[in-house]
């Protein structure tokens, strides 16, 4: 799952400047195990608000990115991209998250 996937290539217990980075990890979480095992017809109302939740935080994290680390700015973008993914319409604005998220890696990438 792509909770796996974030725990193993972010360090997570690095990243000192996003403001309520436990909650936003409790959502996304909760957000992942909501959509691999709830199978119920509110399903799509409680992704759409856990969704929500998690977007107002990322969102209040990247109004504020002149205060975060490059790493921290993809970390929020590929969550955000992931999050959007699990949206039942088509969502413009995961593609473009995850896009950013990954030109900040490589730009990271290429400094080293």
């Amino acid at each position: 799952m792509e909770g796996e996937l974030i725990s193993n290539h972010f360090n997570l217990d690095s990243m000192k400047n996003i403001k309520n980075l436990e909650e936003i990890k409790k959502l996304f979480n909760t957000l992942e195990e909501l959509y691999y095992t709830n199978y119920k017809s509110e399903r799509n109302d409680i992704l759409k608000s856990t969704i929500m939740d998690l977007l107002k935080l990322i969102d209040s994290n990247l109004q504020n990115s002149n205060q975060l680390t490059k790493e921290e700015i993809s970390f929020l973008y590929l969550i955000k991209s992931f999050s959007l993914d699990k949206l039942p319409e088509y969502s413009k604005e995961s593609e473009e998250s995850a896009s950013k998220s990954v030109r900040i890696i490589l730009y990271k990438i290429s400094l080293n």
